[in-house]
C-alpha cells in the first residue's frame, strides 16, 4: 500500500489540485493508497478545501487536525504516527510539500527507487545533476545553498546533494525502525529542520538513502512560503551543535 503524507498551513489555495495531481500520479499505478493530510493549525478553511476535494474525486483522503499551528516536524510527525498505526514494513510512504511546488512526474522514479533497488528512502533533490529551482527569490537560493553546504559537512552527511527536502519516499520499515530506535519522538525540531534530522537519524541506522533530480519550482505555489530564512537558519545551527555533541 501507498500512504502519502502531506503537511499542510494555510494552503486551501494549493491543497485541492494538489490532491488532484497525487491521485493521477498514484491511480495507474493499480495499488491501494491513501492520503494523510496533517491540517497545522490552519485559519483558511484549509480543512474543508481538502474535505471538498475528497468528496469530489471519491478520494481517499483523511485530515490530522492540529488545535493551533505547531511547525512542520509536529506534522510529519503526527502523519507517520497515524500512518504507522495500520502500515505494513513493506508498505511506502510518500512525503511532499502541500503548496503544489514538487513536481508530481518524478514520483515514479522515487518509487522505483524503494520498489525495485530496495532503498530505504529516496529523495527529489533540486540540488542533483538534472534538478534546478525556479519561481524563486534568487536571494533565499543562494542561502539555501550555503545552508545545505554546511549542514552535509557538520553532520557528516556529504554523501547527498540535498539534505531539507520534503518531497521523499519511505520503506515504511524505515520509518518502523526509527520509532523503535527513537520512540514516538523520533522527530524532536519543529521547524523545516525536521527533515535533516530524519535523515542524520537514519544515516546512524544505516538505511540506504539515495536521490532523484527535480526542478522545485515556485511559481507553481498560490500565495507565500511558509518558511521564514533566518528563523530556519538558526535552527540548523542549533541541529548541528546538537549532532556534534551527542545529543540528537
Amino acid at each position: 500500500m501507498i500512504h502519502v503524507v502531506v503537511p499542510a498551513f494555510n494552503e486551501a489555495g494549493n491543497v485541492p489540485a494538489l490532491l488532484v495531481s497525487i491521485a493521477e500520479r498514484l491511480q495507474p499505478l493499480a495499488q491501494r493508497y491513501r492520503i494523510v493530510v496533517v491540517d497545522d493549525g490552519s485559519t483558511d478553511g484549509t480543512v474543508e478545501a481538502v474535505e471538498r476535494t475528497a468528496a469530489t474525486g471519491a478520494l481517499p483522503v483523511e485530515v490530522v487536525r492540529h488545535d493551533r499551528n505547531l511547525g512542520p516536524g509536529a506534522a510529519f510527525r503526527s502523519g507517520f504516527l497515524r500512518v504507522l498505526e495500520t502500515a505494513d514494513p513493506l508498505d511506502v510512504v510518500v512525503t511532499l510539500e502541500g503548496d503544489q511546488t514538487s513536481d508530481p512526474s518524478v514520483l515514479p522514479r522515487l518509487l522505483h527507487r524503494v520498489w525495485e533497488e530496495g532503498d530505504h528512502i529516496a529523495l527529489a533533490s533540486c540540488y542533483l545533476y538534472g534538478g534546478g529551482i525556479k519561481g524563486t527569490n534568487p536571494h533565499r537560493v543562494a542561502l539555501s545553498h550555503v545552508a545545505n553546504g554546511l549542514m552535509k559537512r557538520a553532520l557528516g552527511l556529504s554523501g547527498l546533494s540535498t539534505l531539507s527536502s520534503f518531497y521523499r519516499v519511505y520503506q515504511a520499515s524505515a520509518l518502523m525502525a526509527l520509532r523503535e530506535r527513537h520512540g514516538d519522538a523520533f522527530i524532536t525540531t519543529r521547524g523545516f529542520e525536521c527533515m535533516v534530522e530524519v535523515l542524520y537519524r537514519a544515516a546512524r541506522l544505516g538505511l540506504r538513502i539515495s536521490e532523484v533530480p527535480m526542478v522545485l519550482d515556485g511559481s507553481r505555489r498560490v500565495g507565500k512560503s511558509k518558511m521564514k530564512v533566518l528563523r530556519t537558519s538558526v535552527a540548523y545551527l542549533g541541529l548541528a551543535l546538537r549532532a556534534l555533541t551527542g545529543r540528537l
